[in-house]
């Protein structure tokens, strides 16, 4: 089959779990050699994805930009019943005759097309906590959402929680929803490579420091405050001081971990807000933290917590939404909304070596499972559904 493949948000300078996934999906696909040809395409004024180089897989820059999302008329079209008009960007899709579309995000909405659409769903965080989105975001994401679920053929979700979310709450058809989990790549492995701590030392300022780490982009569900109150109080209450790493970055974005920090009064020593970290440096910041602490309200999956077990570091987490999925019994769990209970697992990961033997071995051993090999082929079956 010819596949065309959406590339928009998955471009160099960006990480997020969705670029994530859109990155390794390509590979994976690529790898699993199933003799199928895959055209990735872009809108236009937009960076496509790294591509893997391979004959069975191009790039197609569309001349037509993004649509503009116009909520309302979008809110009426979808209580109305009636798709969206054919736009410009639909019918230059149309014209590349793939036999199918895999919609990897929900970065943009689903447009209307002839050709049948698979779309990955991850999460709908407005209608968890709508109280995160300015109204006019939060009704442009359910409207997109909605009326993305609607349009494709197939629902690919990465947990069953997401799954049961679109059942819940879109009343969307079971036998619509595929169960096709984030897979992680060969890179994030336990064995650290020469000199690796040397040059994660140079490039993020970080020499000799024993440090747990926190990936995320600092939106509010990734609930940096709360963690940062809770490192507060064992520093207060408990004399322990925790170094904590923090990457991700948001344009124009206030809340920094930086800020948040000193809001609580910690000392700048002791939180280092990174930014962007390439994706060719996270295994070694995995390897090289002591654990990984990931207190986010809300999750479709995981993929941190599957690239630190896969890289041999000890996580806590949330025991929120898909994330149990992923950690199975290989993580320890906390409640997100009680700074007293991160506390209580920050401290525990930071000082107890034997849970953190424990932890790292689980935590290597679980993540096989999700090593792209074993995933791959449930997308691969959604995409024969659709032939």
């Amino acid at each position: 089959m010819r596949i065309g493949i959406s590339g928009s948000g998955g471009g160099l300078g960006q990480r997020g779990g969705v670029q994530v996934y859109l990155r390794d999906l390509l590979v994976a696909l690529v790898e699993a050699d199933g003799g199928h040809e895959y055209v990735v395409f872009v809108p236009n004024g937009e960076q496509p994805p790294p591509v893997p180089g391979s004959p069975r897989i191009s790039v197609a820059h569309l001349a037509t930009p993004l649509p503009r999302r116009r909520p309302l008329r979008d809110l009426a079209l979808l209580a109305l019943d009636r798709p969206p008009p054919r736009d410009r960007l639909a019918v230059e899709i149309d014209d590349l005759r793939v036999d199918l579309v895999h919609w990897a995000t929900t970065r943009w909405p689903v447009l209307a097309l002839k050709t049948p659409v698979a779309l990955t769903f991850f999460d709908m965080q407005e209608a968890f906590f709508p109280e995160f989105f300015p109204l006019r975001e939060r009704v442009g994401r359910e409207v997109a959402h909605r009326r993305g679920v609607r349009a494709a053929r197939l629902v690919l979700v990465p947990s069953r929680f997401t799954a049961q979310s679109l059942t819940e709450r879109y009343r969307t058809a079971a036998d619509k929803i595929v169960l096709a989990p984030v897979g992680v790549g060969d890179r994030f492995h336990p064995q650290a490579e020469a000199e690796e701590r040397a040059r994660l030392d140079k490039r993020y300022g970080l020499p000799e420091l024993d440090f747990l780490v926190y990936p995320a982009n600092p939106w509010p569900h990734k609930n940096h405050a709360r963690l940062m109150a809770a490192l507060a109080f064992l520093r207060r209450e408990r004399s322990l001081e925790v170094p904590l790493v923090c990457t991700g970055r948001l344009a124009g974005e206030r809340r920094s971990a930086t800020a948040l920090a000193r809001s609580v009064g910690l000392p700048a020593e002791q939180v280092r807000d990174v930014g962007f970290v390439p994706e060719a440096d996270m295994p070694a910041l995995y390897r090289a933290a002591r654990g990984l602490v990931f207190p986010s309200l809300l999750e479709g999956f995981g993929i941190p917590v599957l690239e630190a077990m896969a890289c041999g570091c000890p996580v806590a987490c949330a025991e929120v939404a898909a994330l149990p999925e992923v950690g199975g019994d290989a993580v320890r769990y906390f409640d997100p909304t009680r700074t007293d209970d991160i506390a209580r697992a920050v401290e525990e990961i930071w000082t107890d070596g034997a849970l953190r033997a424990e932890l790292r071995e689980r935590g290597r051993e679980r993540a096989q499972s999700f090593r792209w090999p074993c995933v791959i082929p449930r997308v691969l079956e959604a995409y024969e559904r659709l032939r």
